[in-house]
């Protein structure tokens, strides 16, 4: 099947998602890396058969997985995956939430943290220094968490 290229930023985006779902699948889902349903195997078909433009939807909802994966997990956790993620050269989970978590795009349309769990969600993109967060951004948030916490709604 013959697709166009993709432009250089979803070329980018493509491989950055490709090697945190790969890591993920491989580090916390434990699927081996060299299995046929590895997620490397799996996208390398999607690829062949219908194109990157496809693979990368498939990498985008994959990356969503993962996010609503880890809204269970203890923000211990995700920190040791962010580091893990960090020292392996790449895009920490807290980065690729605040990239797609629907969740995280409706607190910074509203401009507030209602709950416990946004709460958790703000604050790791916050500490995590190791994103691409804006600097205005990260103030923005950092106000949110500090109102939340005056609030005294935080769980600490």
């Amino acid at each position: 099947m013959a697709t166009r290229p993709l432009s250089a930023a979803r070329e980018r985006e493509f491989q950055e998602l490709l090697a945190f779902v790969s890591f993920y699948s491989t580090h916390v889902w434990r699927v081996d890396a060299t299995s046929s349903v590895s997620l490397a195997t799996v996208c390398a078909g999607i690829v062949e058969q219908y194109g990157k433009s496809k693979a990368l939807e498939g990498l985008r909802q994959a990356a969503n997985d993962i996010i609503e994966d880890l809204s269970v997990r203890p923000a211990t956790g995700v920190a040791a995956l962010d580091e893990a993620l960090r020292a392996a050269g790449l895009l920490t989970a807290s980065e690729v939430r605040r990239r797609y978590a629907s969740s995280y795009k409706r607190i910074m349309k509203r401009g507030s943290i209602r709950d416990d769990t946004e709460y958790y969600l703000v604050n790791g993109i916050v500490v995590d220094l190791g994103n691409a967060t804006p600097d205005e951004e990260r103030a923005m948030l950092q106000r949110l968490l500090d109102t939340y916490e005056r609030a005294g709604r935080a769980v600490q």
